[in-house]
């Protein structure tokens, strides 16, 4: 309710909404005649009173007698295609979601023959005598049965998709109040009850739930199937327990027995036995502050500081100043400085790539030194990550988890166990996040990060730089041989007249069109920078349609990476995105929790997803791509193996090979007289 997970029942306001559990499903219902059913799983009901008629739009229709109209676009047209229909009434992208016309199976023909017959199947919904066998003349089976054969042609093998459908005639005959025959069996559809409950066919109370011991309880008395409470027992939440452990009710709303819950940010409550709520002053420790996260309320980090390199020149401070450093050169992007006591030391380095006439500058290669390691990820390279001297398959985790780096979108993400997040896209863009506890702890091209804006441009000695290109000179690696700034004949000033075309939503314009795929990301990052970027570089490379559609990609991903859901901004003749073998694009995807088991601690996934290649079901990213969960390769002591990929360990003395069937197995080895062992692009060799 409102972001807040809670308990059923519910009472809004003395029943204006009133929602509950009923068999299988949630209803719910409003004081002027609406009610919503959904059964957790594939089916929604809408149930509207006449005088909403002429009144309501939508995919369930004008409600306005005519069923000619019904499919009225959201643009006021009709349309006798259903795939324009369905398009026009889609409200966002939400992962995994996709849009293509329905599936025809080519074996209907056979499989409408075998379900007409069938006993245990489809055809369980046309027998006259079969439990089913009164509803015919008050519901007709034919959309359901047609549904039913449709699933079945299509998935032969998984019985458990028609169960659904059969479900759904039966809600449907038993809301137009005829009895329905017990159809599910043992070895067909059953339904396993949780403890101490069973299976009905017809319940018709929802009286036996704890929270009607405080409110009696008004509900639909019609029959609905599902788990029932055994006798002796009421429901508690999703549980049937004993009365004497019914909880507790407390400013409208229901808590389990020991349940702890927080009212607000100060108080912390807990449902005792005998239905007493005891509760005691709180507070987040320091350093956090307190969010409702999947509907629980959490002590959290305090939200983080983020920095940006993005495109040709643009860079945005923790503090939020933006500016331009022309240079192409390596620099210190941010590290720890002063007391280093005080929170863990870290440093993050970037090196520009060289500018050639009429080119955007990207990030030729980014590295983060922490715990005594040196990581580095170069630019293109999608699949390894270099420590030290040797290279490391994605994903890889280092020194028992202090550090972890995995695939994420189109890019790789780096993250420490002390809350350091690097971002980089392997082109133009990096995105640097750290927690509040370094306030004040850094420096660097990101700024000392202290809340203030007007002192980000220090030099090492602590004194103010005069300008930006001052600035980033003073934080260059040394001994790298690089260029400052920019001559106008390889960096010319963009004309005001193709400024202003770059500017229309076909171009940079999207960046910022009111009610366009960015919009619910406009008031937490300003898109202002990234507009900037995008006309500079699109300038630079004379309208480079790939330097377009890197510049939108960093904000999408800066947009992301906050927790913004966007919406879908690619197409098929503006910067498509191709996927290999095995998948296809999504504009939110996570390959981190859809990686083969064992590859990642999933507890240490991004919370966020971001656009990317998702893997088709069946299929899990293997570091590289999509593959079946037995071509998955081996993950040993935080490092990837690929699929009987062999290499030699512990000083060349053992030569270790994956077999994704047996793991990883080492076996005894020497190099010869004449060989030495030693490390050769990243690997170890004789």
């Amino acid at each position: 309710i409102n972001n807040r997970l809670v308990n059923l029942p519910y009472h809004h306001k003395d029943r204006q909404i009133f929602i509950y559990r009923a068999g299988r499903e949630a209803l719910v219902e409003t004081d002027f005649g609406l009610t919503v059913t959904y059964d957790w799983q594939s089916q929604v009901t809408v149930s509207a009173p006449s005088t909403y008629a002429n009144a309501l739009c939508g995919l369930c229709g004008n409600y306005n007698g005519d069923a000619g109209d019904e499919m009225m676009m959201k643009n006021g047209q009709v349309t006798a295609n259903p795939d324009a229909f369905g398009h026009s009434w889609k409200v966002t992208d939400t992962p995994g979601c996709v849009e293509r016309s329905q599936v025809e199976c080519p074996a209907t023909e056979v499989a409408l023959q075998q379900q007409r017959v069938s006993k245990n199947s489809c055809g369980i919904m046309l027998e006259e005598n079969g439990p089913f066998g009164s509803c015919r003349a008050h519901v007709d089976p034919t959309k359901y049965f047609q549904s039913c054969v449709h699933e079945f042609c299509l998935f032969p093998d998984q019985e458990g998709v028609i169960c659904p459908i059969i479900a759904h005639y039966t809600s449907a005959c038993q809301a137009a109040g005829v009895t329905v025959g017990r159809w599910r069996t043992n070895d067909f559809c059953s339904i396993s009850c949780p403890a101490n409950s069973h299976y009905e066919i017809c319940s018709r109370s929802c009286s036996q739930m704890c929270s009607a011991i405080y409110k009696p309880l008004k509900c639909s008395g019609r029959c609905r199937e599902g788990c029932v409470c055994d006798e002796g027992f009421v429901l508690s939440g999703d549980q049937c327990v004993p009365m004497s452990q019914c909880g507790c009710l407390d400013q409208g709303f229901y808590y389990k027995v020991e349940e702890t819950f927080y009212p607000n940010k100060q108080e912390q409550c807990q449902c005792q036995t005998g239905g007493t709520v005891a509760c005691q002053n709180f507070s987040c420790p320091e350093g956090s502050e307190g969010k409702i996260i999947d509907g629980v309320f959490q002590c959290q980090p305090a939200t983080l500081g983020a920095c940006v390199a993005t495109g040709d020149r643009s860079y945005l401070s923790f503090d939020g100043m933006g500016f331009d450093i022309p240079g192409t050169c390596s620099y210190i992007l941010t590290e720890t400085c002063g007391d280093n006591d005080v929170v863990q030391p870290f440093v993050v380095k970037i090196k520009k790539e060289a500018r050639q006439k009429r080119k955007v500058s990207g990030i030729e290669a980014l590295s983060v030194e922490v715990y005594g390691l040196t990581l580095t990820l170069t630019r293109g390279k999608r699949e390894d990550v270099m420590v030290g001297a040797i290279s490391h398959h994605l994903p890889t985790i280092l020194n028992k988890g202090q550090v972890q780096v995995h695939q994420h979108g189109m890019g790789v993400l780096l993250q420490t166990d002390f809350g350091l997040i690097v971002h980089y896209d392997l082109l133009h863009h990096v995105m640097v996040t750290v927690p509040q506890s370094y306030r004040g702890h850094l420096c660097g091209l990101c700024g000392n990060y202290n809340g203030e804006r007007n002192d980000d441009l220090l030099l090492p000695s602590g004194q103010r730089a005069p300008t930006a290109v001052t600035f980033g000179s003073a934080w260059k690696t040394p001994d790298v041989p690089c260029t400052d700034d920019c001559p106008e004949d390889d960096c010319p000033v963009c004309k005001k007249e193709k400024k202003q075309i770059f500017q229309k939503p076909n171009y940079c314009g999207i960046l910022t069109v009111p009610k366009g795929p960015f919009d619910s990301c406009h008031h937490l990052i300003d898109p202002t920078l990234y507009l900037e970027a995008c006309l500079h570089d699109l300038c630079l490379a004379d309208g480079d349609t790939r330097v377009l559609c890197q510049s939108i990609q960093s904000y999408a991903t800066a947009c992301q990476d906050a927790g913004v859901s966007i919406e879908t901004w690619r197409r098929p003749s503006f910067c498509p995105l191709s996927c290999p073998a095995n998948s296809s694009y999504s504009l939110c995807t996570n390959l981190c929790v859809n990686s083969c088991p064992g590859l990642v601690d999933a507890s240490k996934c991004p919370q966020t997803c971001v656009e990317g290649c998702r893997c088709h079901n069946g299929y899990f990213f293997d570091g590289q791509g999509c593959v079946p969960k037995d071509q998955c390769g081996c993950f040993v002591d935080g490092n990837y193996y690929k699929p009987h990929e062999s290499v030699l360990d512990d000083n060349c003395q053992q030569r270790c090979t994956c077999d994704p069937s047996k793991g990883l197995t080492c076996t005894g080895h020497s190099c010869t007289g004449d060989e030495t062992c030693e490390i050769h692009d990243g690997v170890l060799k004789c």
